[in-house]
């Protein structure tokens, strides 16, 4: 195999300087990237620091909350918690998510008193069958943006089409189930 020839080379790499330039500017003395590599690389932020967990106060009905630490595992395919007295069902799987919402909108947070948690602070995830709902305050609002944006990361990214079909199909025929019985 012959190497290049040192014409064709030079005509390469200011190609090559000039795509990788388009890609990162030089602005004040600071590397600025286009918003698909800062989105990227926020993405991997956020994967890495669920993947470290972060202790947030889980909220149940009638109490004042559990302080537990909550992580997505290294598989990327569960959120855990611990301590839990039930290991094996402390966790959500990632498919089983239905939709993540900020704020203090579910049943839970408005049982708590309202200037009980900072709305920037709270957020609340819906998974399984029956849309369970697991309400979450974290101690800042860019915790909570992370898991936030984590999680819809991970639920938008489903890659394998059969869970992502049957997850669909499971919430699409749920309203049959719930009317079927009545």
């Amino acid at each position: 195999m012959e190497l290049l020839s040192e014409s064709v080379a030079r005509s390469i790499m200011p190609a090559a300087a000039s795509q990788f330039a388009r890609r990162i500017y030089h602005v004040g003395g600071s590397v600025a990237m286009p918003h698909k590599c800062r989105l990227a690389y926020s993405v991997e932020r956020c994967m890495s620091v669920m993947q470290s967990g972060t202790q947030m106060v889980k909220l149940k009905n009638g109490s004042k909350g559990l302080v537990r630490l909550f992580y997505l595992d290294e598989h990327r395919s569960c959120i855990r918690w611990r301590p839990s007295r039930k290991s094996e069902k402390a966790k959500i799987t990632i498919d089983s998510l239905y939709k993540v919402t900020e704020g203090r909108q579910s049943d839970i947070f408005h049982r708590h008193g309202e200037g009980s948690f900072d709305p920037a602070c709270c957020f609340t995830i819906y998974h399984g069958n029956h849309m369970e709902s697991v309400d979450l305050v974290t101690s800042n609002t860019e915790e909570a943006r992370t898991w936030v944006t984590g999680l819809r990361y991970l639920m938008a990214g489903i890659s394998d089409e059969d869970s992502l079909a049957k997850r669909q199909r499971t919430h699409d025929q749920y309203p049959f189930l719930c009317y079927r019985w009545m």
